[in-house]
């Protein structure tokens, strides 16, 4: 990547600290990554098992916290049944253990995830970009919100 001195004009590398064209003094400049504040984590992708599922919920969470994410939305499915899977069922237990051990600010169900509850407000208001996904996020009992 390249930027402009703004003592001789001339195009120079960004990590440079002296033009090497005028050896004029210019302030380095460090790349950061964007800070993404909301992740999806399919954990249903491949139809796991549920052993599977929840030691890759695991390593995800463990990932997005390290990468300052602040929001995950899981998606572990409903389940073929009609009563909600296995694979549901075990990774919201999970969810709520790291709830209840104070590693999560908190877990919404998707189908008590809408503009109109409080706890999905409360994230909307915090977290604007979930905005953008409500349409297909609320009321979805497919997915958990969590907030790390």
């Amino acid at each position: 990547m390249m930027k402009i001195c703004d003592t001789c004009g001339n195009e120079i590398a960004d990590v440079v600290s002296v033009c090497p064209f005028c050896e004029h003094a210019v302030a380095v400049t460090f790349r950061r990554e964007p800070v993404v504040r909301v992740r999806t984590i399919n954990i249903e992708s491949g139809m796991p098992t549920v052993e599977e599922g929840r030691g890759r919920l695991e390593r995800k969470l463990d990932d997005a916290r390290q990468r300052g994410v602040r929001v995950v939305r899981v998606i572990h499915g409903w389940g073929s049944s009609g009563k909600g899977g296995q694979l549901r069922s075990a990774c919201r237990a999970l969810l709520h253990r790291e709830l209840k051990a104070r590693r999560l600010r908190a877990v919404v169900h998707g189908e008590n995830y809408s503009r109109t509850t409080g706890a999905g407000r409360e994230l909307m208001v915090r977290y604007s970009e979930l905005r953008r996904s409500e349409r297909t996020d609320a009321k979805n009992p497919g997915i958990t919100m969590v907030e790390l």
